[in-house]
């Protein structure tokens, strides 16, 4: 009866942990790809000191949380989501709107959908 009261304990910790996992995820990458999409609007806009902050910001928020998804996610799509930022830095030093915002975007949808990934849902499930 004692292995029975320590193994339910054990799955009540490892379920909190993964829900608080998944809320940590998904909020933080939902900040990410929110400056990320200001970013690239600003940029449309021609303001690029706005767009500079808000980049600047989502590369800190995930440089911040990059060792927390690392131990959670799958590293392909966190390469990628390293790349663009790269791809980003050239853009920002030619000052070219467009393909600046367009990376933004990219990015921003491909952060959002990494935070989905590690959300709670039915389809995620099966």
């Amino acid at each position: 009866m004692k292995r029975g009261w320590i193994g339910l304990g054990l799955l009540l910790i490892l379920l909190v942990a993964g829900l608080l996992v998944t809320g940590h995820m998904g909020r933080n990458h939902r900040k990410i790809s929110r400056e990320l999409d200001m970013a690239a609007a600003h940029a449309l806009a021609g303001d690029w000191e706005e767009a500079l902050e808000e980049t600047r910001d989502a590369w800190e928020d995930w440089e911040e949380g990059w060792h927390f998804s690392a131990a959670f996610a799958d590293h392909e799509p966190m390469e990628e989501i390293d790349a663009l930022f790269a791809q980003l830095e050239a853009y920002r030093k030619t000052r070219d709107a467009v393909a600046f915002a367009a990376v933004c975007r990219q990015l921003a949808k491909q952060v959002e959908a990494m935070g989905d990934a590690h959300q709670l849902n039915w389809w995620n499930l099966l």
